[in-house]
């Protein structure tokens, strides 16, 4: 029987490095702007060949969908993260991971299919996951509970010593159930902790987390056959 870790209450660090542009031309096709974005974080870079952004249902700030370049290499992953108003008024990345509702999940999958953030590859690899994949019931207890938030469910894909998980919780504060996006690494003293900061990954792992999330009772069937109806 698969046993989840034990989840530490404080989360590792997470520092973000200066956010810089640079002007030059560029091979990628796929860039949708003039300007690239470098983005260094944790040591390494990362460019920016595709992006959509939008306001969240909740109306509290926006949600930014990526294509990014990680590393000379050319590998390629999707980034996801969430954006505040800071003191200036200018829209900031905020270091946590992504929390949203349902229909804010559902306008990630479309946006992303128009701006083409999500490959036609991955597109069809969700068609194909949520037509062969049992919907599992959306759990009525929660699997874990905390201060914070209750977890009901849980999608999880390990990726080079992390695990990327997507979670059904209920926050307490706001009485509402939302999905969260999050990385979990383990600590110095050996327990997995939250890593504050948006999630990046392959498509293929994205493709693997949704499946899994499907098969834990992570999503409601509504948004499963409205999700379809975009493919």
């Amino acid at each position: 029987m698969h046993q989840y870790p034990k989840f530490c209450q404080s989360s590792s660090e997470y520092t973000q490095n200066n956010v810089h542009n640079i002007q030059k031309g560029l091979r990628y096709s796929t860039i949708i702007r003039e300007e690239a974005k470098v983005i260094s974080e944790e040591g390494s870079c990362c460019m920016v060949l595709q992006e959509i952004g939008f306001q969240d249902a909740a109306g509290h700030g926006k949600i930014n969908f990526e294509r990014i370049m990680v590393n000379e290499m050319g590998q390629e992953s999707i980034r996801l993260s969430y954006l505040e108003k800071n003191s200036q008024g200018l829209y900031q990345t905020v270091s946590r991971p992504l929390e949203a509702v349902e229909d804010d999940i559902f306008e990630i999958i479309k946006k992303g299919i128009e701006s083409r953030v999500i490959s036609p590859v991955l597109q069809a690899g969700l068609k194909t996951v949520i037509r062969n994949t049992v919907v599992q019931p959306v759990p009525w207890k929660p699997i874990r509970t905390a201060q914070y938030c209750d977890i009901y469910a849980r999608g999880e894909v390990l990726a080079c010593g992390h695990t990327i998980s997507m979670e059904r919780i209920f926050i307490k504060g706001l009485n509402v159930f939302n999905i969260r996006l999050a990385v979990y690494r383990k600590n110095p003293n050996g327990f997995w902790a939250m890593v504050l900061s948006p999630v990046s990954m392959s498509e293929e792992e994205f493709l693997y987390l949704f499946q899994d999330s499907m098969k834990k009772g992570v999503f409601s069937k509504v948004f499963v056959i409205a999700s379809l109806s975009l493919l």
